[in-house]
């Protein structure tokens, strides 16, 4: 049902990481801006993590390519798998497609902040 989607999402994903990996020099988000705090020795505003914690985390996360282009790529993954090899129903399909994409396009988000920082 939604194969060509998933097929869709997965394909665009493929494509934008690739083009990310090979063509740009610095790294260039949304999150960009907001990072850790000035010095190494100040903790961060709520006390987690630098370049994690902070004022927004979800705001920053939405804003990010880097969320928005791995949520594709896992989103597409996981449906045609899902549901290429039919493990699940059409709607549960989605709705973990939507969550393995969230989840990842988070982590991946939260790594790199924390890795830059």
């Amino acid at each position: 049902m939604l194969i060509n989607l998933y097929i869709l999402s997965l394909v665009l994903g493929a494509v934008l990481l690739t083009a990310s990996l090979f063509l740009s020099d610095k790294p260039v988000d949304a999150d960009d801006e907001a990072g850790a705090a000035k010095d190494a020795a100040e903790p961060s505003q709520v006390g987690q993590l630098d370049g994690v914690g902070g004022g927004n985390f979800f705001g920053r996360t939405v804003r990010s390519r880097r969320f928005w282009t791995f949520f594709i790529c896992f989103f597409g993954m996981t449906g045609l798998v899902l549901d290429g090899l039919d493990l699940m129903s059409a709607p549960v399909t989605f709705i973990v497609a939507v969550a393995v994409g969230a989840i990842s396009g988070a982590g991946i988000s939260a790594a790199v902040r924390i890795a830059s920082s």
